[in-house]
């Protein structure tokens, strides 16, 4: 099945396709069994509901909280947070599609295609403008560890707002355009229910099947490893500085008695030290929870058969939810994060909840 198919060859992939999402055809004796695998996806379509509640409350108060817009890191916390939230409805509502309560409804559309484009297409758009954010979180930071002195001229709040919506701009526009040329949306009669159902189906052109086939590799290489690679290296950069930084101050502190000058030049060090430990514990969590849907992406690439279409293709659907579920973890845990190792972010939270509690 060549990328420039002919029409008809098209149209068999397009059924082959729905068929595969609906869970009608077995392409392997070794792939996972009918049953196990609807009560498999419904389990984690279940698991990912729970924790995109909490994930969503703790980003809200996360945006919300009134930390300030004067220091370029606060911006950029900001912009992952809104990053997390379009995240975690896009996963919600994924999962909502393969629950079984919801999709025995009497729907105007079929779930299981419709997700195709405002949920799986989505969840993978705004994950990629989380990492590449993550990533220039990471390079901020790094920066302000190596270049200490340089770091005004480097990081300003302005500068800072426009890498962001560039970035929110870049990941979002090229993506969801190319996902809304390779699918469509088609209307057809269903004579189980009677009723005209709204559904979504592969394009009809050489064009739209040639990218259909590029696009998973363009989105490994430059929307999967490259934030991966940026953020281990900025992260293993800060970890070296900071340690030969903290290893000199210690060794000064006890030969040199502080003044006044020397105690604000500690307060401000221990004030980079606190933002860069932040940075790259973000950094880890997203490493760790994000190299699984890397991982996905590269053997999809190098194994056929494990694709939507290969023999494989519950599997491959199985090991996507997981993917999504990691991903939802990363974009759910920073709170936790923020209030674990940020003193001024614990004190305005605490502030803020003990006010609405009076």
């Amino acid at each position: 099945m060549t990328p420039f198919s002919t029409k008809g060859e098209t149209t068999d992939q397009t059924r082959l396709l729905f068929q595969l999402l609906n869970d009608t055809t077995v392409l392997s004796n070794y792939d996972i069994p009918g049953r196990v695998f609807s009560i498999l996806m419904e389990s984690i379509s279940y698991g990912i509901i729970v924790v995109a509640f909490f994930g969503m409350t703790g980003n809200i108060i996360i945006t919300f909280t009134k930390m300030g817009f004067s220091e370029s890191i606060n911006i950029s916390y900001c912009a992952l947070c809104i990053s997390d939230i379009l995240c975690i409805i896009a996963f919600s509502w994924n999962a909502l599609c393969f629950i079984p309560a919801f999709t025995d409804l009497d729907l105007p559309f079929i779930p299981s295609e419709i997700v195709i484009v405002t949920g799986g297409s989505a969840v993978e758009i705004f994950s990629e403008t989380t990492a590449w954010i993550t990533a220039f979180i990471s390079l901020e930071r790094c920066l302000c560890v190596v270049f200490p002195l340089k770091v005004k001229d480097i990081v300003r709040p302005r500068r800072t707002v426009f890498i962001v919506v560039t970035i929110f701009a870049l990941t979002i526009l090229p993506l969801a355009s190319i996902t809304f040329y390779i699918y469509v949306f088609y209307s057809r009669f269903d004579t189980k229910t009677n009723r005209t159902l709204i559904g979504v189906r592969l394009r009809k052109s050489s064009l739209a099947n040639t990218i259909f086939y590029i696009h998973p590799f363009f989105k490994m290489v430059f929307m999967n490893i490259t934030p991966l690679v940026i953020v281990f290296v900025c992260s293993l950069s800060m970890a070296v500085h900071l340690n030969r930084s903290a290893a000199w101050r210690l060794n000064q502190s006890g030969s040199i008695s502080l003044n006044a000058k020397d105690n604000k030049a500690m307060r401000k060090y221990l004030k980079d030290t606190r933002v860069a430990k932040t940075v790259l514990a973000i950094a880890t969590c997203f490493m760790v929870l994000e190299s699984f849907g890397a991982l996905r992406r590269l053997v999809a690439a190098t194994l056929p058969e494990f694709r939507l279409m290969g023999a494989y293709s519950r599997f491959f659907k199985a090991i996507t939810r997981l993917a999504f579920s990691f991903s939802l973890i990363n974009s759910s845990v920073n709170f936790i994060i923020y209030y674990k190792m940020g003193k001024k972010f614990r004190h305005t939270v605490k502030h803020m909840l003990l006010s609405n509690g009076q």
